[in-house]
């Protein structure tokens, strides 16, 4: 008689397929979600768990990381205690993946299940694989996982934070091992599935940080990676000498009724775990994911259940549904500092003023929250500083005495000006418009309206000024003839530019908050509102006082639109220990030119002319190493002027 089954998990296969379409549509068309940057790790558990573990050991959260991925690391550990590997099952990709890769190794005729010694050996590799990512990632508080996950290579474009190599392997290793081994990534490499098998051994868990966290609190220093070596090799001795079964957690497991089993296996053959779940009571098995495929298969009403319950077969997809939005909603109302320093006493903490700023785009990771702590430290009245960058937000203590909420506003913006394109020549007048812009705060925000400005206008330049809301004078080589449609650009939802990476898109939220003010200006008038002289002293050159000082004047010519290298010319200039200085100024003509200072005991101006000539430059980078690079500059024909020293 045929037996009645059911072959297809529906309710996990949606859950699944889910996950693969909210990836695919965050890729390809993140505009649906209404999302301008997509974020791939936005709400991955293992991120959560490592960003938690490295802000409860240094007070600081890792670059990129927020309260949601903590949250889901939290309820990845819930999950677990409670029910199992719910996310193995149900939502990871890689897992996914696997699964259907394996289907088609079997369909083929070529997937086989290692077994024995060989797959006790196997195990190993994942906790010795969590136990470096978990070091690395507590040792510089960003996410060495980013480095070799597959999931991440792949959906981020294989961005900066991968290693291309380990990418590679990772995924040769999880298409090929799918294929020809069942679930050869998932039971041999995951470091989650590591982490996640300690979780599911809890009391021993739950003793290892019980005993870590009583000897600090006795005084006993004990480095972190002592307790995490244990739990990592513990999480594997455990899962072999237990016999791969977790004896009291999980608290849900699959239970099958003896007495109803007619012993006809579809059980065993259809986990995709190749649990032999047919001769199991109660299946404490270390792989089960309580995926429910053999609930499903099983053609006995009640054999097998969860917790010899009859209703509780949708539990483990409804409580992954349940997590997840629970997840998503906590992540979104609590945030965690990135950073929390604070450099006064508690006392002095409490009788604080509290300044809270957000939308400060320069706050983007840990090392920009460290920069911007670091030049706090040195304001005088500032006691500590919390920054968040999911919503770039600043929070600062501060001396109400010494300082105000304008004062503060004031020291965390930076007036800039920006060529944005040249002047054509001819143009004797210059237009300038002049208005204040709302949530206007930092460098980045003038950036990106640069950027904005020389998409959708011809403006040349654009200049910011402190004020409550910010001066914004743009420049224009004719008179502005559109208002509203010069205020409608300003105002745009969002840019999207173009970087090294690809496309990169920016949501934006500038109002103009004034009257536009019109105003003409001359050409020489234009060029010295936006000249920013450059500048660079070495070579002792305070031990000079500037009447034993030459000069020689350099035309920079079409080299001026090379500022951001002139560091490189710079360091090379210095090798002669004769010059001492390299600055820019306008001339008479209003042409950038460079002046470079001499000591002529020590150097002459054909040396100098030497150096600017030679086809490379011998460079000292800021870490005392030293190299030559191709000489960028082409000072050929302004060198054919006439150049002579004067006496400074």
């Amino acid at each position: 008689m045929k037996l009645k089954t059911k072959n297809a998990n529906w309710p996990r296969l949606v859950a699944q397929w889910g996950v693969i379409a909210f990836i695919l549509i965050l890729a390809f068309f993140p505009s649906i979600l209404n999302i301008t940057t997509p974020d791939f790790e936005a709400y991955c558990p293992f991120g959560g768990l490592q960003a938690l573990g490295s802000y409860l050991l240094s007070g600081a959260l890792s670059c990129t990381m927020t309260s949601a991925q903590i949250v889901m690391g939290i309820l990845l550990f819930t999950g677990i205690v409670l029910l199992s590997k719910l996310f193995c099952s149900y939502i990871c990709p890689i897992g996914t993946i696997s699964e259907w890769l394996g289907r088609l190794g079997d369909k083929l005729k070529i997937r086989f299940t290692i077994k024995g010694f060989a797959d006790k050996a196997l195990r190993s590799l994942k906790y010795i694989l969590l136990f470096i990512t978990l070091y690395f990632t507590l040792q510089s508080n960003e996410l060495f996982c980013k480095k070799f996950d597959p999931y991440f290579g792949v959906a981020s474009g294989f961005n900066s934070d991968v290693v291309i190599l380990y990418v590679a392997i990772s995924i040769a290793l999880v298409v090929f091992g799918s294929i020809f081994i069942r679930l050869f990534w998932c039971k041999y490499l995951c470091p989650l599935g590591a982490i996640s098998n300690i979780f599911k051994f809890t009391l021993f868990f739950a003793a290892t940080l019980a005993v870590y966290l009583i000897l600090l609190q006795l005084g006993v220093y004990i480095s972190y990676v002592y307790p995490l070596a244990v739990a990592c090799a513990g999480g594997y001795i455990i899962e072999l000498t237990g016999h791969q079964k977790s004896k009291f957690f999980p608290v849900a497991k699959i239970t099958r009724n003896t007495d109803s089993c007619i012993d006809c296996q579809l059980c065993s053959k259809k986990c995709p775990q190749a649990i032999d779940v047919a001769s199991l009571k109660t299946v404490k098995h270390v792989d089960c994911n309580l995926c429910g495929d053999c609930l499903l298969v099983c053609p006995e009403k009640n054999t097998l259940t969860i917790n010899k319950k009859r209703n509780w077969n949708r539990v483990p997809v409804i409580a992954t549904v349940l997590l997840v939005i629970l997840g998503i909603t906590l992540g979104s109302v609590w945030e965690v500092p990135t950073i929390d320093e604070r450099w006064e006493e508690p006392e002095v903490i409490e009788n604080a003023a509290v300044f809270n700023q957000a939308g400060l785009k320069n706050i983007k990771c840990y090392g920009s929250s460290m920069a911007f702590a670091n030049k706090m430290r040195n304001v005088e009245g500032v006691y500590g500083v919390a920054t968040y960058v999911k919503h770039h937000r600043v929070k600062l203590y501060y001396n109400p005495e010494i300082l105000n909420d304008e004062k503060i506003q004031e020291l965390l913006f930076t007036p800039q000006k920006k060529p944005i394109q040249p002047l054509a020549k001819g143009i004797d007048k210059v237009y300038e418009v002049s208005l204040t812009l709302e949530n206007f705060f930092d460098s980045f925000d003038f950036s990106y309206l640069s950027i904005l400005l020389k998409q959708k206008t011809d403006a040349v330049g654009v200049i910011s000024e402190y004020a409550c809301p910010v001066i914004v004078k743009i420049y224009f080589p004719e008179e502005v003839k559109n208002e509203e449609e010069l205020i409608s650009i300003l105002e745009s939802e969002t840019l999207t530019y173009e970087t090294t990476a690809g496309e990169s898109t920016v949501k934006l939220k500038y109002e103009v908050a004034s009257k536009p003010e019109y105003k003409t200006i001359t050409r020489n008038e234009y060029v010295n509102l936006l000249f920013s002289p450059y500048q660079s002293v070495f070579n002792k050159r305070t031990s000079y006082s500037n009447d034993v000082l030459n000069s020689y004047l350099l035309p920079l010519g079409k080299n001026r639109g090379l500022r951001s290298r002139f560091p490189y010319i710079v360091s090379h200039l210095s090798n002669d220990n004769g010059i001492v200085e390299f600055k820019t100024k306008l001339d008479s003509t209003m042409e950038e030119v460079a002046e470079i200072f001499y000591v002529d005991t020590l150097t002459n101006e054909q040396n100098i002319i030497d150096a600017l000539l030679k086809d490379s430059l011998s460079i000292t980078y800021t870490n005392g190493k030293t190299a030559k690079v191709k000489n960028m500059f082409d000072f050929n024909e302004t060198l054919s002027a006439s150049n002579q020293p004067e006496n400074k």
